[in-house]
């Protein structure tokens, strides 16, 4: 089971590089055609296209912005939670983050 949480965080942790490195691609190529991404900043996306226009509308409107990922855990159903510092508009905010992966990720 430790290498399914290892794996599980090491893919979380590789989409926040991404994020931070605003590569769209890179973060488009992560998400399953039947994706679903919510979020209460940024609302509901189905899918990896309307995944991507979020992010680009996001970048553009935040060209600053990153993610210090502070603490990670598992939680049930193949999810990882992670704790993070984002710095957005000059300023820095602390979340929390919940990813979950396709049990064959």
């Amino acid at each position: 089971m430790a290498n399914r949480n290892e794996k599980l965080i090491a893919l979380a942790e590789a989409y926040f590089a991404a994020s931070n490195a605003h590569d769209l691609d890179r973060i488009t190529a992560m998400f399953a055609p039947d994706a679903v991404y919510r979020s209460t900043g940024v609302g509901a996306h189905d899918g990896p296209a309307a995944i991507r226009a979020m992010n680009e509308k996001f970048f553009e409107a935040n060209p600053d912005v990153a993610w210090e990922v502070t603490a990670r855990r598992i939680v049930p159903e193949d999810g990882v939670e992670l704790d993070f510092v984002i710095s957005l508009g000059g300023k820095r905010h602390a979340g929390t983050e919940r990813v979950y992966f396709d049990a064959a990720a």
